[in-house]
């Protein structure tokens, strides 16, 4: 599949009636990150968001401790970037790195919204994509609350993306615990 065919897809999910040509042509800017390359960091603007046509993606932080503590991972046919500073049009409190050499498609802001009052079919994306990253926040939060480290491992087993793409250090970062109690849930399991 194409990238540009990947871009399509994704958008079908959202708008699944319609001409989306528009849409995908807006995606105009292509990089190329190698791995550990930071697609966006703390204090930049952020004004844009990226579709990854290829590789592995993650957003992450530091806590007050100083801990690398990561939110998110995006896979190809995914979007990344700050979205708490991208929908406040505030600058960036997220580092969004490459986990592995990648590619991604961006569409600025600005763009994003001459698309929304050119075609109201296209507000259909805005609305059903943050709804998505909104149910998908809440999932997180609620398993980070109510889950164990153990029970939050097992989640990560279904897809396999996260054991094939991710480093065992982000994956325990990402499950809030550390790498070696990770190794120990690893072990358990087998």
């Amino acid at each position: 599949m194409s990238d540009q065919d990947k871009l399509n897809t994704f958008l079908r999910k959202y708008i699944p009636l319609g001409n989306v040509e528009d849409f995908v042509e807006s995606f105009d800017v292509v990089r190329k990150l190698n791995k550990k390359e930071f697609l966006l960091e703390p204090g930049q603007a952020c004004s844009y968001l990226a579709f990854v046509n290829k590789g592995t993606f993650r957003v992450f932080f530091y806590d007050n401790a100083g801990t690398e503590v990561t939110v998110w991972f995006s896979f190809p046919g995914m979007m990344i970037g700050d979205l708490l500073a991208f929908f406040q049009d505030s600058r960036a409190i997220f580092y969004v790195q490459a986990v592995e050499d990648g590619e991604v498609r961006i569409i600025a802001k600005s763009k994003l919204e001459e698309l929304y009052l050119k075609n109201p079919e296209y507000l259909q994306f805005g609305r059903k994509y943050a709804e998505y990253v909104s149910v998908n926040v809440m999932q997180r939060m609620l398993s980070l609350q109510t889950l164990s480290a153990e029970e939050r491992y097992l989640e990560l087993l279904a897809n396999p993306n996260y054991m094939q793409r991710i480093p065992l250090k982000y994956l325990a970062s990402y499950l809030g615990i550390t790498d070696t109690s990770l190794s120990r849930i690893r072990k358990n399991i087998v």
